[in-house]
């Protein structure tokens, strides 16, 4: 009886091991996002590591390279960051490049700059594509006063000169 103890007494614990290791590597591997203005403020102690940013693509900003890869300009309402992306910028940012899309980008700090790897378009957990369409009125008043409200709080000169 002793020896039957002992087994359920081991299987318990692998158990509560396996289901603690498992918590504490999904929490490690979680990759959430931040705003332009949090990474920003958190630039230094960021170092290189890699990081998510979400904002949106200032309209007029983004420009292409021949080679490949792409430059703009990332705002949330309150920062605004130079952004320097090696992979094709999302479609839709390509197609409305005078529209404020919501992207997060993915990449480390370099210097002032932000190296970005990768582009991906944010929205919420319920994504509908007729709710967020990108000629929405309301919305695009909206990013508009954002993209001014950061160009008065940013270090980035402003394009109307």
């Amino acid at each position: 009886m002793r020896a039957g103890k002992a087994r359920w007494i081991i299987a318990a614990a692998v158990c509560v091991g396996a289901i603690v290791f498992m918590v504490t590597q999904l929490g490690a591997n979680l990759n959430y996002l931040e705003p332009v203005s949090v990474a920003v403020e958190q630039r230094e102690s960021r170092g290189d590591r890699q990081l998510r940013i979400g904002g949106v693509v200032k309209p007029g900003t983004l420009s292409e390279r021949a080679g490949g890869g792409s430059t703009f300009e990332l705002t949330d309402g309150d920062a605004t960051i130079a952004v320097d992306l090696s992979g094709a910028p999302h479609q839709t940012v390509t197609d409305n490049p005078d529209g404020c899309v919501p992207v997060v980008v993915e990449g480390h700090w370099q210097g002032e700059t932000f190296a970005g790897d990768r582009m991906i378009l944010r929205h919420g957990a319920e994504y509908d594509d007729a709710k967020h369409d990108i000629g929405d009125v309301q919305d695009r008043l909206d990013c508009e006063r954002s993209v001014a409200d950061a160009e008065a709080a940013s270090d980035l000169p402003s394009d109307e000169g």
